[in-house]
């Protein structure tokens, strides 16, 4: 028989690949605390950035992973993608095609639905929203369609439909995208200290309101890839990787993962003297970065 699988990444696995240290692992901090966790013990991907059961769908009679396997298909076809350009240049273009470019785009959209740090935006849209408003019908045993304001109610506060909802808004919302003319481009940034990911890893100028098909972005797709939504500037300044890297750190939910333990330290230097607010860096590091 086959398991139902509990482990289920928010971060997928081969996304987290792109950040290690050249023996596949990294140290987590946890922001909460303020400690790494465990005095700073190196831990592969598949230990930290998961939910337990998060992807499963619970009722009286059974247990299904249904979504977790579709997550599964959308990590395996851009893992592939992400695999030829971190082994290719900018001269060859990344080896990819504008095809790849959409499906990097809807990963986006899939990560940001995915992560914990934007439940409570999954949860608002489906409190005020109707059924109907979020593209679902409900219907009869004759495929009739039916309206019982009670039985929405109920649908709409069972876990099980988060869950599923959280699957499907990267889907439902992708038609947004024909409505921006702005540029997708990935850039290649120096490799500095330390790798560093999080557990909310997409950088947007706003993130109160934030539309992931058509407001520019900021994606690291790797320690020196990252994936823009804006108008690419002919050059780039070098210093704009560690503002990236503590972006990604300040916005954190839980976790950040670095594979040098002092690079840490660097980044919390930098914010202080700096003196930005956390909106004011994610500001400027858009004006630098885009147009």
């Amino acid at each position: 028989m086959n398991q139902t699988s509990w482990r289920h990444h928010y971060i997928p696995q081969f996304y987290l690949n792109g950040f290690t240290t050249p023996e596949n692992r990294f140290r987590i901090f946890n922001v909460q605390s303020g400690k790494f966790v465990k005095n700073g013990k190196e831990f592969h991907p598949e230990s930290y950035f998961f939910e337990k059961n998060a992807n499963t769908i619970i009722t009286k009679k059974e247990k299904t992973d249904f979504i977790e396997k579709h997550y599964a298909k959308v990590d395996s076809r851009n893992a592939e993608i992400f695999n030829r350009i971190n082994q290719s240049s900018p001269e060859d273009k990344f080896n990819i095609s504008d095809d790849d470019i959409a499906t990097l785009q809807h990963f986006v959209g899939v990560m940001y639905w995915r992560i914990p740090s934007n439940y409570n935006e999954v949860r608002d849209i489906i409190s005020r929203k109707t059924l109907k408003e979020l593209g679902l019908i409900i219907t009869n045993e004759k495929n009739e369609q039916i309206t019982k304001p009670e039985l929405e109610k109920r649908l709409k506060s069972d876990n099980n439909f988060f869950k599923a909802m959280k699957s499907f808004f990267a889907d439902i919302s992708y038609p947004e995208l024909f409505d921006c003319n702005t540029q997708l481009h990935i850039l290649s940034v120096p490799n500095m200290l330390s790798s560093v990911c999080s557990d909310n890893p997409i950088i947007c100028e706003n993130p109160s309101r934030f539309r992931v098909y058509t407001d520019d972005f900021i994606f690291p797709l790797s320690s020196n890839r990252i994936f823009i939504r804006g108008k690419k500037r002919e050059k780039v300044s070098a210093i704009i990787k560690p503002y990236i890297d503590l972006i990604i750190y300040k916005q954190a939910k839980n976790y950040v993962s670095f594979t040098n333990d002092n690079y840490r330290k660097d980044l919390d230097n930098i914010f202080h003297k700096l003196g930005y607010s956390l909106n004011e860096l994610r500001k400027k590091v858009f004006e630098d970065i885009v147009e």
